[in-house]
């Protein structure tokens, strides 16, 4: 209950918010304009890793910009009002600081909100709640009092509006000049359109319209593309590979990475499978990473991947039978493209009528297709599982009878929660543990010559340190969303008939590799040759080569991974934990 005393301070609060006299104003509701504008770049002025000049034009260039702004018609509440849709930008960019502590709106984030559903933007959005009340609270009454302002036509005098635009001419003048003295310490180089906010801002969002548009004409310009790709040698059975599409899951809570607790018991006994030490993803967003994983796109070449088919593609040249089974809902992006070029895709997580609302499914209702298209299709299979793996809310991605450490009940993001949501997070591991291990008992059955590729498509931060950054898709990514799990297994058959290639895997089991060695791995695991085929990418290769690992940046320009926005904490476990770099 409210107190009395807050009433009375909240009830003198607005009545003088809302003066009279402050609404008379019109010098004093400029400034006011401007201040509310400016909040965001002096946020950024405090978490851009910008040398000192770079950081005044953080301020200078915005300022500048509003000065001119606002005093280009002398109603200012109603220039203010055109103008609103800066204060969305803000709010959304005020919300990223609460998640993220850094940076500005992303063309990830953008397109995040074009391929999320409701049910994922609903669990997230009960976590974000303070800083949704938080932007309400700046900008609502703001608005209000610009309508207000509006409609009493409440003018600034033409000599002010004279000087505040030249003031801000000089502002903007002077910014520009500084960016060639200024220095993004993550880049190297500082530019207005991708450092100074809103500019940046508005550069993303075009970046994203644009990059949304290619990929709709994807089915267009990738229509005639072939790999030109065939089989050059043959199991005396059948043949059926695997590609698993993890989901937010780190190699820091893998039992089989040196986690103390026993997320991957079945696992860690099954014979045939070699995981890869030092992996990680070349991108922290699902919509990037999915399609690096299944294609021969990469954060190096990325563009191929407006033209190029998917793996599903090579293996049906290659005269095998594919299927894509998903437990993600359809959201427009290269996934669902490749999805749609296998012989046989089906979706297990359904959505209402209207395609807003999901029900909850646990990736094992995959394995009952899984076990029918392996029986009830002749010859050679290749098959794409995307799972659901240990996507927020964790408690949600697996049955009771996985809820083994506990307390996992918690379902908001407080620091106060971190022991149960890492009981929950655990909880998914120990999961995925138990419906890979049944995969490869369906594997094992078929007694085919078979081989499966896992990989997470991202890890996740689960308030780790003292930046208490949780979940992924962050502007700058962290060794926890950047470390994932890798690992292959080979059925008895395939270890007896193609043992060199296990012992290349083996060879290769300790060097550094990332997700785009999933593509290659797989067609020369099956021995398909392709002119796209990288043998120098393939862990089941003697031609695999240590190369420098490139992280995809969110300009789609690929960033050595270790420059890619990393802090102190992050370095620190990198080596912590003996990666390469």
């Amino acid at each position: 209950m409210v107190s009395a005393k807050a009433k009375v301070l909240f009830i003198s609060i607005s009545m003088k918010l809302f003066d009279t006299k402050f609404l008379s104003q019109p010098k004093r509701l400029f400034w006011f304009y401007v201040m509310m504008n400016l909040i965001p770049s002096i946020c950024l002025v405090f978490t851009e890793p910008f040398t000192f000049t770079g950081k005044l034009v953080l301020l200078m260039f915005p300022l500048g910009l509003y000065l001119i702004l606002l005093s280009l018609l002398k109603n200012t509440g109603r220039l203010q009002l055109f103008l609103f849709p800066l204060f969305i930008l803000h709010a959304f960019q005020l919300v990223l600081f609460y998640l993220f502590g850094e940076a500005v709106i992303a063309v990830d984030m953008f397109l995040n909100v074009a391929t999320t559903n409701v049910s994922e933007a609903g669990e997230l959005l009960d976590n974000i709640w303070p800083a949704i009340i938080a932007v309400c609270v700046l900008y609502l009454p703001t608005t209000v009092i610009a309508c207000i302002t509006c409609r009493r036509k409440i003018y600034l005098p033409a000599s002010f509006r004279k000087k505040t635009i030249v003031a801000g001419i000089v502002l903007l003048a002077v910014s520009y000049g500084l960016t060639f003295v200024a220095r993004n310490k993550n880049t190297e180089r500082f530019t207005l359109h991708e450092d100074v906010y809103p500019a940046n801002v508005v550069y993303n969002l075009g970046f994203a319209i644009n990059k949304w548009h290619n990929s709709r004409l994807y089915p267009v310009t990738s229509q005639d593309f072939k790999f030109h790709a065939g089989k050059s040698a043959f199991a005396p059975s059948r043949e059926v590979y695997v590609l698993v599409v993890g989901e937010a899951s780190r190699a820091e809570n893998w039992q089989l990475y040196g986690y103390t607790r026993p997320t991957n018991p079945q696992l860690s006994q099954e014979a045939g499978l070699i995981w890869f030490e030092d992996a990680i993803t070349q991108s922290n967003t699902t919509h990037k990473s999915v399609p690096l994983i299944l294609s021969a796109a990469s954060a190096e070449d990325y563009s191929v991947i407006y033209t190029h088919k998917s793996i599903l593609s090579a293996f049906k040249e290659a005269g095998f039978t594919s299927v894509f089974l998903s437990n993600q809902i359809p959201n427009r992006s290269f996934t669902d493209f490749y999805a749609d070029e296998a012989d046989f895709h089906r979706n297990i997580r359904t959505a209402d009528e209207g395609g807003l609302i999901t029900t909850n499914t646990f990736d094992d209702a995959m394995l009952p297709l899984l076990q029918h298209y392996i029986d009830s299709i002749p010859g050679n299979l290749f098959i794409v599982l995307h799972t659901y793996g240990s996507h927020f809310n964790y408690k949600e991605r697996y049955p009771e009878s996985f809820s083994v450490f506990q307390p996992d009940n918690a379902t908001s993001v407080k620091t106060e929660n971190k022991e149960q949501l890492i009981n929950a997070y655990d909880n998914s591991v120990l999961y995925t543990d138990d419906f890979l291990h049944r995969v490869i008992g369906v594997l094992n059955d078929a007694q085919a010559t078979s081989a499966l590729f896992y990989t997470s498509d991202h890890g996740e931060d689960l308030l780790d340190d003292a930046r208490k950054r949780f979940l992924h898709a962050s502007p700058n990514p962290t060794f926890y969303q950047l470390k994932i799990p890798v690992f292959m297994w080979f059925s008895d058959n395939y270890r007896t008939i193609f043992p060199d290639k296990v012992q290349y895997a083996l060879n290769n089991r300790t060097k550094p590799v990332a997700t785009n060695a999933a593509f290659h791995t797989m067609l020369d695991a099956a021995f398909i040759q392709s002119p796209y085929l990288q043998t120098d990418l393939s862990l089941v290769s003697p031609d695999f080569k240590v190369a420098r690992r490139m992280y995809l940046n969110d300009h789609d320009k690929p960033v050595f991974f270790y420059k890619a926005g990393l802090k102190k904490e992050d370095k620190e476990m990198i080596d912590k934990r003996g990666m390469n770099h």
